[in-house]
């Protein structure tokens, strides 16, 4: 099981059972943490994000964050786990540290197999090779289009079913990967689309990425994207994920992907970095679907 398989585990019912036991390090009685992470405004988002019985949200939830190691049972209690807390202390926003642990767990190739959650990264790259100019359907299973590119390992997204690839999209939107669109209710479902967009996710990652350095070439900029989001170019996730292509692209050393290349410039018309071409400098091409432009510089603007 996992985040993807787990369908009631979406990040709100994570989430709350997080907030819920952030503010008690000693931890909680198992009874009033369902109590608080299933109020009856969240049992009933399940049109949403997943469905089911409150009782059943709560007991799949909690059983996957389990298995991301966010939370452990001590004492007929149950708390956070120490890493899962990350030294955050009560009356501490908590989502961030949410958030931050969630990427150190789900984006390390060898704690994901741990946690067993290595599918969500491969269901990542394949959705990060999708053209965010072309919407996928949010209603749609995908299982076949996934298997048009990397035939019999299509398996390893998990996004084998409709309710299975709902939930890589909460995820993926949740982790600052993906927007989605449309209208909710039923008569609109048909609608929704979600769209490739990682720019919050290489926004999050600039003051890692710059630690050392305000400018940097392009490939060094890849370089330590991918260390931090396997799933990008360079990356060992999206490496894998090409190796498996039925169709390789010929010139993927050379570009980046349409969805990498719009974040890249949004953030740049955002004045949060600038982007440069030095003549006979090793390059970039950034691909934005009707047109191309070329990148061999990234500087990080800081705030003021």
């Amino acid at each position: 099981m996992s985040i993807i398989t787990t369908v009631e585990a979406v990040p709100s019912r994570l989430f709350a059972i997080y907030a819920s036991l952030f503010e008690s390090e000693s931890g909680e009685n198992k009874e009033r943490i369902e109590a608080w992470a299933t109020p009856p405004s969240l049992s009933k988002s399940g049109a949403e994000e997943g469905g089911g019985s409150s009782t059943r949200l709560f007991v799949n939830s909690l059983q996957e964050a389990r298995r991301l190691g966010l939370v452990e049972e001590v004492d007929d209690k149950i708390r956070l786990t120490a890493n899962a807390r990350g030294g955050g202390k009560k009356g501490h926003e908590c989502e961030s540290y949410f958030q931050d642990y969630l990427k150190r767990t789900l984006f390390d190739p060898a704690r994901a197999i741990e946690t067993q959650q290595a599918g969500f990264m491969f269901a990542l790259t394949w959705f990060l090779n999708s053209n965010p100019l072309k919407p996928v359907s949010f209603s749609q299973d995908p299982s076949f289009s996934i298997k048009t590119e990397i035939g019999e390992h299509a398996g390893r997204t998990e996004c084998t079913t409709l309710l299975n690839y709902q939930s890589f999209l909460y995820w993926a939107r949740y982790l600052g990967f993906a927007t989605i669109v449309g209208g909710r209710d039923s008569e609109e479902s048909g609608s929704r689309r979600a769209i490739a967009d990682p720019l919050r996710a290489i926004e999050w990652a600039l003051p890692a990425i710059f630690a050392n350095a305000d400018e940097l070439p392009i490939e060094a900029f890849l370089d330590l994207l991918s260390a931090i989001f396997p799933v990008f170019e360079k990356g060992s996730v999206r490496k894998e994920y090409d190796g498996l292509r039925l169709n390789p692209s010929a010139d993927a050393a050379h570009r980046l992907s349409i969805a990498t290349s719009i974040a890249v410039q949004r953030l740049a018309d955002r004045q949060k970095l600038s982007l440069g071409s030095v003549a006979d400098a090793p390059a970039r091409v950034l691909d934005f679907g009707v047109r191309e432009g070329r990148i061999s510089h990234v500087s990080f603007r800081r705030a003021a």
